[in-house]
């Protein structure tokens, strides 16, 4: 009489190694996706403030005004992710852009590091429209923009 076997074989152990190779190489390229568009995300909430008070701006005086309204070291400060926000006026005070850079260094994700994107404020018919989207100089790609950013 033999005895009955216990355990796995060779063939079926190799064969989950290599299932879990493929899921892996799946997984890791979203799951890194996934974190940066979360950091881009949070580096967008920073500016949930403003929002406000360019609305208010835009209501009392007709114009979001001439003036720089942001601080913003405090906004940069809120954040691990954010380098720099550069704040611009158009002509005629109608419009604002508002530009992102996204710090060069850990714990911000390889792909979008020293990337920028912006967004456009404008003001017409009654009403304020957001945009973002990636910036003119040193762009991040637009898979990492939020989802309301992309459509």
């Amino acid at each position: 009489m033999s005895k009955p076997q216990h355990g796995f074989t060779l063939i079926e152990l190799m064969i989950v190694v290599a299932i879990i190779g493929v899921l892996a190489s799946i997984a890791v390229p979203q799951y890194q996706n996934y974190t940066a568009r979360a950091q881009v995300s949070e580096a967008l909430n920073v500016l949930s403030g403003v929002k406000s008070e360019l609305g208010e701006r835009y209501a009392l005086e007709g114009s979001f005004g001439s003036g720089n309204l942001l601080n913003q070291s405090e906004l940069v400060n809120q954040t691990q992710y954010i380098d720099s926000i550069d704040y611009y006026t158009t002509d005629g005070g109608d419009g604002v852009d508002i530009g992102i850079r996204m710090k060069n260094a850990a714990p911000v994700s390889q792909a979008i590091r020293n990337n920028r994107f912006r967004i456009e404020v404008r003001a017409g018919e009654g009403s304020i429209t957001w945009r973002c989207m990636p910036a003119q100089q040193q762009p991040m790609d637009a898979k990492y923009l939020p989802g309301s950013c992309r459509s």
